[in-house]
């Protein structure tokens, strides 16, 4: 989402005539993440190298709500991610500020849960794939995530609005678009509860996969991440019926395979819940024989987790066949309520996280395997040199072949080899 945001600043500031460089910039913009407290340290170290360049550093992001007194002592200009006024729209302001301009955002809270369009990009982003922020804000309150405390106001854009913004990101020459957001599941909700949604059975998302879709010239759709609860019949619907636009990939936080533990977190899910949806998934999503890509994210060493609930996890991740898992030791975040529980020692997280990435290994080594044979359809992103690339196929399997096209275009190719380092493919029909 940071990507998103990254080029919706960028568009604003391009608005107000001013240029990228490199090269003693005025105005150099550190957009923070404090998800993890890794994160955070990133953060804190990108501001300090700004400020060695000697000009106005804007520091905007969730760090300036973790971290406000530190992002004030490390920036010149802070953007606080906070209440009924959009970031974009504060961002926005703060430039208007800043240039001593006449401000067009008068950071006036919104009586609607409209996330507005800042303005639409001019210049293509570096990386190939476009992302498009669909939503914003998070009240579910897991108990391991900051989030909720910083971002707290829910909005969405308009589906018409998201039709424009894709129009343009096209037209820029992108040909895939990953909708990305908080929670984006909360698309057209005021709630990221779906006991307090008013129109809990309305099916804003799949409405706008079928809108998006039909963007001349998009060649790619893909959603970034989703909780498993808001897999829906519906929404699967709109995904087969937009083949091959809307690709056969969904990444679903699992975050923990223990019931106990998924309750401690204040997941909306149990383990059940998940396994179904994944079986939902993959009976619809599959086509010519492999199955759809079921990427994760999971937390190892959460203050509740035992030995017996992390065998738990171990074997709901064998059963779904993850072709890829993010795998992420526990982490605090002061404010949250697992920050006050009684911490696992870090040696016992340590092995876990390592059993899990030795885990992962092997479920994508296998995944990939299934794929030998088939035909895939590779987006280039990674120049290798000597005419080798790499890049993602519409099931996310990063894969490598030698081709004289360019960065960004998509190539029609056959999976020939398979091994625990990289999924190799000849090129047979260029597509674009």
């Amino acid at each position: 989402m940071n990507h998103a945001e990254q080029r919706e600043m960028e568009s604003v500031l391009r608005e107000r005539g001013l240029t990228p460089s490199s090269v003693e910039p005025d105005i150099e913009v550190v957009h923070t993440c404090s998800v993890t407290g890794q994160a955070a340290a990133k953060s804190r170290n990108a501001i300090r190298r700004a400020k060695k360049n000697g000009k106005a550093v804007f520091v905007t992001g969730c760090f300036t709500g973790t971290d406000p007194k530190v992002a004030q002592e490390l920036g010149d200009v802070i953007v606080k991610q906070e209440g009924d006024v959009p970031m974009i729209e504060r961002f926005a302001q703060a430039v208007d500020a800043y240039l001593e301009l006449p401000s067009v955002n008068d950071m006036k809270k919104s009586e609607t849960v409209s996330l507005p369009i800042a303005t639409l990009p001019t210049t293509k982003a570096n990386h190939v794939r476009a992302e498009l922020r669909i939503q914003d804000g998070c009240d579910a309150h897991c108990t391991f995530c900051i989030i909720p405390k910083i971002r707290t106001t829910l909005r969405s854009k308009t589906i018409d609005d998201v039709v424009v913004e894709a129009t343009r990101l096209v037209e820029l020459g992108h040909q895939e678009i990953v909708f990305t957001g908080v929670f984006i599941g909360a698309f057209g909700h005021e709630t990221a509860l779906r006991r307090k949604q008013k129109t809990p059975d309305a099916e804003h998302l799949a409405d706008l996969f079928d809108a998006v879709a039909q963007v001349k010239g998009l060649k790619r759709l893909r959603i970034s991440s989703m909780e498993p609860g808001d897999v829906t019949e519906p929404l699967l619907d709109a995904m087969v019926a937009n083949q091959p636009i809307v690709v056969p990939h969904l990444h679903l936080p699992l975050q923990s395979g223990s019931d106990q533990v998924l309750r401690k977190m204040n997941r909306q899910y149990g383990i059940e819940d998940y396994i179904e949806m994944v079986a939902m998934t993959k009976e619809r999503l599959s086509f010519d024989g492999l199955p759809p890509a079921i990427t994760t994210d999971i937390i190892c060493g959460f203050p509740t987790e035992t030995d017996d609930d992390f065998a738990q996890t171990l074997n709901v991740a064998k059963e779904v066949g993850f072709l890829h898992m993010h795998v992420f030791p526990y982490s605090i975040r002061t404010g949250t309520a697992a920050a006050r529980w009684k911490q696992l020692p870090s040696p016992v997280v340590r092995e876990r996280v390592n059993k899990l990435l030795e885990l992962d290994e092997t479920l994508s080594l296998s995944y990939r395997t299934r794929m030998l044979g088939k035909q895939v359809e590779v987006m280039l992103e990674q120049d290798l040199g000597g005419g080798l690339w790499k890049g993602r196929c519409e099931h996310y399997a990063e894969i490598t072949l030698k081709t004289s096209d360019a960065k960004g275009t998509i190539v029609s190719a056959k999976v020939t080899e398979v091994n625990p380092d990289s999924t190799i493919a000849m090129p047979t029909l260029q597509i674009i």
